[in-house]
């Protein structure tokens, strides 16, 4: 199992804090950085050992926070003018790939 962690300088060594998975919320200290992932591997392995494990947690009955706004410009007179606007420089960039 691979799991993305923290690796920091400290006053007494190094720190390593779980960044992932189930290293999530853990944190070991050492005087070199190797030691101080070993000490994190060895809670992770506690953690399993005493039961963890991963899953997803869905929260599909929750709409997204920025649909609530989506299409309120399409009433602003200005819209239209603008998506002229938007679409022309889109084909200007097509068209000439050196034109930013």
């Amino acid at each position: 199992m691979e799991l993305p962690v923290i690796i920091e300088p400290i006053d007494v060594g190094f720190r390593a804090i779980g960044a992932g998975g189930l290293s999530v919320g853990l944190v070991a200290d050492g005087q070199t950085a190797e030691e101080a992932i070993s000490r994190l591997a060895e809670r992770v392995r506690s953690r399993v050992e005493a039961g963890a494990t991963m899953t997803e947690l869905s929260l599909s009955d929750i709409e997204a926070p920025w649909k609530q706004d989506a299409g309120y410009l399409r009433d602003d007179p200005m819209y239209e003018a603008w998506r002229e606007a938007m679409a022309q420089n889109r084909r200007r960039l097509d068209e000439d790939p050196d034109a930013l």
